[in-house]
């Protein structure tokens, strides 16, 4: 073997490494450096959100929900990270008849059961929803899969 080829073909793979080091990898990890900005943003925003969702509001064992708008500011970062439609106007609806419940009991009405059993399905729907972008999120991470292998 030629010691010439040898050196030029060390020295063409030398040259590819630096292209894609300088081009191709910035890209990759700018993108891995978003997916994971995006996913520790959304289960902090998450976590809250469901927190709030799951407990109705009720946490301190008062109501503490004196208008709608409260649960929307707190609501406002997680469906800003939300891209489906459809999750966000489950929540909007969540906060709507949330409010309407609790209108219903300051009136000292009773609460029907057929509302109450809707908005607590609904609850568990959006956290489903929530969770399931979460898990999706992560498994597009395919540089962590393939490095498992």
């Amino acid at each position: 073997m030629n010691w010439i080829e040898i050196l030029g073909a060390i020295g063409f793979g030398s040259f590819i490494t630096t292209v894609l080091n300088i081009f191709w990898l910035p890209k990759i990890m700018e993108k891995i450096e978003r997916r994971k900005w995006l996913r520790d943003n959304q289960l902090r925003a998450f976590s809250k959100l469901s927190r709030e969702i799951l407990s109705f509001r009720l946490g301190k064992g008062v109501l503490d929900y004196d208008n709608p708008f409260e649960f929307y500011s707190i609501a406002a970062e997680s469906m800003l990270l939300i891209e489906d439609s459809e999750i966000k106007s489950r929540i909007n609806n969540f906060i709507i008849n949330l409010d309407d419940i609790f209108h219903l009991n300051e009136a000292g009405e009773e609460i029907p059961n057929s509302e109450y059993n809707e908005i607590t399905t609904e609850s568990r729907v959006i956290i489903d929803s929530l969770s399931s972008l979460l898990i999706k999120n992560k498994q597009k991470d395919w540089i962590k899969r393939l490095f498992k292998r």
